[in-house]
């Protein structure tokens, strides 16, 4: 795994000095996908305090990340001006203790400031100063077509991708002037899994079969048929999953090894299209 992403509210704001230190001498042989746009949360001293003890909590009771992560402060998208973009690079950097960014990505923009002009030329001189490589929008499919709309083509797009909405077909087809790396997450955090949990039982019975005649094991069908679906959605770009441990990790790498199962895919959706899911 060489692609790493942060922004400066992750981790209560300390994700991007965190990863920094770790990587270390390494930086050179990583990428470091960094955002702006939304600030930095204002985590109080009690928070902080409690913390690892709220760690501790969902490492006994794994239910309880859902309600964690709605509590965390998560910053504020306060709007941002072109001549700001700088400014909030330099934080990143000084941040993840490097000189460059190998992916720059606004951050939940709105429509009208994705649209924007002056935004695109802000992040360009910044390309041309070498202090970031790319360009990339980090939002929703909606966003991302009022990009394209507009004339824009970022080099990286970042957008969440689930057999429920298929936004990576979406986001295919508009009209890019030259076709962006996709990055898609969320297949297993954004609700899909429960989603896919509270389907019907004879339709569950049926998606489950599909796994089952694709390889996949028995007792863990919904999420490695989520991740499954993951990759093979997007099989030229990257996808990003969240690992809270080395069971976690083992399981991500043995189902991206797998290699792309579109015929899987295809099928999953046909079924999961039909009417009466009950989801």
């Amino acid at each position: 795994m060489t692609w790493f992403d942060v922004a400066p509210p992750y981790g209560d704001g300390h994700a991007e000095q965190l990863l920094g230190k770790s990587l270390g001498a390494r930086r050179k042989d990583v990428v470091i996908c960094s955002k702006f746009g939304i600030s930095r949360p204002n985590v109080s001293f009690a928070a902080q305090v409690l913390r690892p003890l709220a760690r501790r909590a969902v490492s006994l009771v794994p239910g309880l990340r859902q309600v964690a992560r709605r509590s965390r402060g998560t910053g504020e998208n306060t709007g941002i001006a072109p001549g700001e973009i700088e400014a909030w690079l330099d934080e990143s950097l000084r941040q993840l203790g490097t000189d460059y960014l190998d992916v720059f990505a606004f951050h939940e923009p709105s429509l009208a400031s994705v649209a924007n002009g002056e935004m695109y030329g802000a992040l360009q001189s910044l390309v041309a100063k070498g202090k970031i490589r790319a360009v990339s929008i980090a939002g929703p499919p909606e966003v991302l077509a009022a990009a394209a709309s507009a004339g824009h083509s970022p080099d990286v797009v970042q957008f969440p991708d689930s057999p429920f909405d298929d936004a990576a077909g979406a986001v295919r087809g508009l009209p890019w002037g030259r076709a962006p790396l996709m990055v898609t997450h969320g297949v297993l955090g954004s609700g899909a899994l429960q989603r896919l949990k509270s389907i019907d039982g004879a339709k569950q019975e049926r998606l489950s079969a599909v796994a089952r005649r694709w390889g996949v094991a028995g007792d863990r069908w919904e999420p490695e048929s989520l991740l499954r679906f993951a990759f093979a959605n997007n099989p030229s770009g990257l996808v990003l999953l969240s690992m809270f441990g080395e069971r976690h990790l083992d399981a991500n790498v043995a189902v991206a090894e797998l290699g792309l199962k579109p015929g899987f895919v295809e099928e999953f959706q046909e079924i999961l299209s039909e009417g009466g899911s009950g989801a």
